[in-house]
Parts: structure tokens; C-alpha cells; sequence
């Protein structure tokens, strides 16, 4: 995982963490087909992922090797690296493609900042390109041409290993390239994806920002380690300095970060839950949970939204850098644990991998909303005097947000790429949502 571990953890935490250490199928469900549609209804939107261990093939650059706990990524859908500014920046721009990586290799940054999703996952590959080592090379040549760590150091310890020959600046690309850039080239992902408002996308830029601004100009160094602040704490706290669930606090005392530190595949999972964490028709419930109340108060936005997916990439084959038989694990228990489960019935919904299902059973859920509807002064006769204003905000939401899958089933419709000789996917009903996590 991304952190350095205590040793006296070690032992305990591997008690759970090795109960799926059998290699994932990364094949399924695959990656999300209609991008082009889905950038059009849906402008902003951020994409948390899971990425597998790494194993380097033995006699070819650093040895780089990680552990079955994995690695997460972001990547920001309506954001760009400040051009002006050799140290990553981020800002808003329409359509921009920008990843974030976390690594413990940095010293003055908590994170680096890699502008286009092709080479921040697939490098200078195309598509069912075999990973050759002339690739290989030209990616870490192209990336250190881009200066992605041109105003990051390095912690003194990421030298070791470092041949003569080899510069300061060269072995920064050799120690990063398949962990913050060119990720597929050595591991696997699940991603799950989520749109948000522009507002929200401002809020986590603005987070991401506050956060390398801490160790840019010193005299503060960026620490991490797996329990107390890992790569899943900046993705964590960057959704909730948007309103999506309550923040993660780093450092803190480590037996009870022990017991609360998020895991890549877990975050997942947790972030699918959160969409569903109320039944959308309950106006109780949603008035009732403080952070629903605001998001929708503030943002006019509720977790429940069409565009909500789940895919999947497996590393790049034939592969002549890494091995390829690799392991993505959570931190649960093997038989009473939620995750296994959980991400097993979120991998057999189609609406969280086919765009146009995903439409229909927000269509189908949205309408149900819609025709139960209750008056305002029969929910004033329960709720407080302050669920007025609620009340018609959730109503203006909802027509927007049917507004929304009429929009993008009809872009479907008309969009020549989408049309096909196979036959449309059957919508599932909006029932049966998954066990939610808890202590989100």
C-alpha cells in the first residue's frame, strides 16, 4: 500500500489483509464503454481507484515490488495543472484530464499531478499495445520531457539502488513510472466513478491544493505511513471537503488509526455505499442526516445520482517489464466482512457498468419519488418548521435530476456510436441495493 508500516503491525494486519491474496479477474466488469457520451452529460466528475500490487520483472531498471494491499489513484474529470507553475497546481477548466497520485517517495509534495488520461494510465500505449521495454523507456523519457517531478524532491532514502550511471532527476521516473504515471503498465484497477457539481470539483481542488501547499516551501517534510496518512486518506478527505461523507483524520493515535485506516478496495466499495446510503424517497431520513441536509442545502446535490459506475482495467498484456498475476485485497473479515460481498453484487449489477442501464433505473427510481410525493403540509405535521425549505429544494432536485436521464437517454439515442446490432440491456429494478458500510 502507499506508506511505509510499522513493524509491530505488521503480523496483525496480515492476519486479514492475506484472506484474498488470490489474483483478482480484473477482466470484469471491464472498462466503461461510451466516454465520449458520458464527458457530455456528465462534465465533472472525479474517479477513485483501487490499483493492484506491483511486481517488477527481475534484471530490467529498479527493483519495484508491492504489496497485495495495492495503491489508489484520483483522476479529476474538469481539472487542469496550473501551466505557470512547475509544481502541481491544480485548477477548473472545461474538459480538462488530471490524475493524482499520493507517494512516499516525495519530500516537499503530498501528491504529483499528471495531466491526460491516456498517459496517466496507459503512458505512450495504445490501446491492446504489448508493454515492450522500447515503450518502457520512451514513457519515462516523455514523462521526464512533461517534468511531472521537476519541482518535487525526492526523500533521500529513494536513492538507494540508484546505479552511477544513472542521474538524480532519471531514477525519479525509473522509481514512479506504473505507481503515478503510465499506471497500467504494472498494475490493475477497479475505479469507481462518481459526478459531482462544479462547485464540489472546485472544493476538492481547493482541498488538494491546501494539502501540497503544506510541504512545498518547507520547513514541514511530507511523511506518510499505511495507518495514519496513506494515499486513501488525501482521496478520502478530498470527497469530503466536497460533502460527500465525513472526513478522515490523519495522525491519528495510532491504535486507533489501526482500526480505521482506509484501504484502496475498500474505498471503493465505501464510496458505491455511500450513493445509496438512504432511500431517496425517504424525505426523514434524508432531512435528518446532516450532511445529506447541507449537500443538497449548499450544493444542490444528493449522493443518489445517474452516472454513479464501476470498471475495471487489468495491467497491460503481454508484458515484458512486470509480471502480471497480481493481487488486490481488503482489509475485512473473510467471513463475516462486508466488502467481499458488497463489491461481488455491485460487479453483478449492470447498471454500474452500462451507461444506458444506469439511465433506465434512475429513470425507474426517480419516477417512484416523483409519484409519492406528499404534500408539504402533511410532512410539516412530522418534521419542524426548517423542512419546508428542504422540502422544495429535494423537489427542484429531483425534476433536475429527471431533467437529466431524459437528457442523456436521448443523447444515447441519438448518438450514431451507440448505435449497434445487439439488444438493449434490460434495466434493473431499483430494489435490493446492497448492504450499506458502516462508519461512513
Amino acid at each position: 500500500m502507499c506508506g511505509t508500516l510499522k513493524p509491530y503491525f505488521i503480523f496483525g494486519l496480515g492476519a486479514l489483509l492475506l484472506t484474498g491474496c488470490t489474483p483478482a479477474d480484473f477482466h470484469k466488469p471491464g472498462p466503461l464503454q461510451k466516454e465520449e457520451a458520458y464527458n457530455r452529460l456528465f462534465p465533472q466528475w472525479v474517479e477513485l481507484c483501487a490499483v493492484s500490487q506491483i511486481s517488477k520483472k527481475p534484471g530490467y531498471g529498479a527493483d519495484i515490488a508491492g504489496g497485495p494491499g495495492g495503491h489508489a489513484v484520483f483522476f479529476l474529470h474538469g481539472a487542469c495543472l496550473d501551466p505557470t507553475s512547475p509544481y502541481p497546481v491544480l485548477t477548473s477548466c472545461p474538459d480538462g484530464e488530471t490524475g493524482v497520485s499520493m507517494n512516499s517517495h516525495f519530500k516537499n509534495a503530498n501528491w504529483v499531478g499528471i495531466s491526460h488520461r491516456d498517459f496517466f494510465y496507459n503512458g505512450l500505449l495504445k490501446p491492446d499495445e504489448p508493454l515492450t521495454k522500447a515503450t518502457y523507456t520512451a514513457t519515462k523519457q516523455e514523462a521526464q520531457k512533461r517534468g511531472l517531478y521537476s519541482a518535487i524532491r525526492f526523500q533521500d532514502w529513494t536513492s538507494e539502488g540508484k546505479p552511477a550511471d544513472v542521474s538524480d532527476e532519471q531514477w525519479k521516473y525509473e522509481i514512479s513510472i506504473g505507481t503515478d504515471y503510465a499506471v497500467s503498465f504494472g498494475r490493475a484497477r477497479y475505479c469507481a466513478r462518481l459526478p459531482v457539481s462544479e462547485e464540489q470539483l472546485k472544493q476538492v481542488i481547493s482541498f488538494l491544493n491546501g494539502r501540497n501547499a503544506l510541504y512545498q516551501n518547507g520547513p514541514k517534510t511530507f511523511e506518510t505511513n499505511v495507518l495514519q496518512d496513506n494515499c486513501n486518506h488525501l482521496t478520502h478527505n478530498a470527497l469530503a471537503a466536497a460533502g460527500f461523507w465525513h472526513e478522515l483524520p490523519v495522525h491519528q493515535f495510532i491504535l486507533k488509526a489501526a482500526l480505521t485506516f482506509p484501504v484502496p478496495k475498500n474505498e471503493v466499495v465505501n464510496l458505491l455505499d455511500q450513493t445509496q446510503r438512504h432511500d431517496i424517497g425517504n424525505l426523514h431520513a434524508l432531512y435528518h442526516d446532516k450532511l445529506t441536509r447541507k449537500s443538497l442545502m449548499e450544493d444542490g446535490w444528493l449522493p443518489t445520482t445517474p452516472g454513479v459506475m464501476l470498471d475495471s482495467n487489468p495491467v497491460k498484456t503481454p508484458n515484458e517489464v512486470y509480471n502480471t498475476q497480481l493481487s488486490l485485497i481488503f482489509y475485512d473479515d473473510p467471513l463475516l466482512g462486508h466488502y467481499n460481498k458488497a463489491f461481488d453484487r455491485y460487479l453483478n449489477q449492470p447498471r454500474y457498468h452500462d451507461l444506458k442501464t444506469n439511465l433506465l433505473w434512475y429513470q425507474s427510481l426517480y419516477a417512484k419519488a416523483a409519484a409519492e410525493r406528499k404534500p408539504l403540509d402533511w410532512w410539516l405535521k412530522k418534521e419542524p418548521a426548517g423542512f419546508a425549505p428542504f422540502y422544495n429544494a429535494y423537489y427542484a432536485w429531483l425534476q433536475k435530476q429527471q431533467d437529466l436521464v431524459q437528457r442523456g437517454l436521448t443523447l444515447l439515442s441519438d448518438d450514431a456510436s451507440a448505435a449497434s446490432g445487439l439488444m438493449p440491456t434490460q434495466p434493473e429494478r431499483p430494489q435490493g441495493e446492497p448492504e450499506h458500510a458502516n462508519g461512513l
